[in-house]
């Protein structure tokens, strides 16, 4: 009951400070850090394919050196992927402070594009961190939750939908993508007994069977409570935007529970 109350309370604390920097955003009051960045990127790969990678454990059962000159959108920790197999198209993108704060001395020796939400902005020192105006504060009891970004805007907002590869899709729309495929978005998740928990905080003590690396969520790490049936709600209502009559998505990954894309093979994808 405590928590409810109190996320019900963030919810609406946020919406008017998110409401705040829209109208700023909006006037050109607030020009975000390498806003004009962001705008140059408006549509920039019209017609072209890109790679939306998740981190989940299937991710082990593909060839990822075959990304290696193919546009990749990955996310969190997994810069580490984009330094083993030395990616040349690759941007990341990170939402949840946790993650942010636990990876920011890392996130900010990055020399590749890393788009990053405005209110997390304060733990950012890299002039190459590109700065999104994003928010947190639909309410889910809405039966069109959550938005999506206008690709056709000159002031894009970025919207959170549970997960971060949301984010990515959102991204990868703005930017002009055509064809979207994504792996490793496997929507299977556990608790380990050894993970410690406070509210909606999760603390490991050993080692993480959610996601392609034992140690992406290891011993020490903090995550917030999984939920996947919020995920795929995201996912699936992209089918019902307007964003399916100009980008495809499909799912080349292994197994796992994301139902709403096509699935095609990921290895035919490089037949050409």
């Amino acid at each position: 009951m405590y928590y409810n109350a109190r996320y019900a309370l963030g919810k609406l604390k946020l919406k008017f400070k998110e409401q705040k920097l829209k109208n700023d955003y909006h006037k050109g009051i607030k020009k975000t850090q390498n806003f004009e960045t962001l705008k140059n990127i408006k549509g920039k790969f019209s017609g072209q394919r890109c790679f939306i990678v998740g981190n989940g454990p299937s991710l082990n059962e593909l060839d990822l050196s075959l990304l290696v000159n193919e546009h990749c959108f990955l996310f969190n920790g997994a810069y580490e992927l984009i330094e083993k197999y030395q990616f040349k198209k690759a941007y990341l993108a990170i939402e949840d402070r946790l993650v942010m704060e636990d990876h920011c001395e890392n996130v900010n020796r990055l020399k590749y594009n890393t788009f990053i939400p405005s209110d997390l902005m304060h733990l950012v020192e890299s002039d190459l961190i590109i700065e999104t105006l994003f928010s947190r504060s639909s309410s889910e009891i809405s039966k069109t939750w959550p938005p999506f970004v206008d690709p056709t805007s000159d002031s894009p907002i970025f919207y959170w939908g549970g997960t971060v590869a949301y984010f990515g899709i959102q991204l990868a729309a703005w930017m002009g993508f055509a064809e979207c495929y994504v792996i490793g978005i496997d929507l299977t998740y556990s608790i380990p007994s050894h993970v410690s928990q406070k509210g909606s905080v999760l603390l490991s003590n050993g080692d993480d069977p959610n996601h392609y690396n034992a140690n992406y969520f290891g011993k020490g790490k903090r995550w917030h409570v999984p939920k996947p049936d919020r995920m795929l709600r995201a996912f699936r209502s992209i089918n019902q935007k307007s964003i399916r009559s100009h980008m495809r998505i499909f799912n080349a990954g292994v197994g796992g529970n994301l139902d709403c894309f096509p699935r095609v093979n990921f290895e035919e994808c490089f037949n050409e």
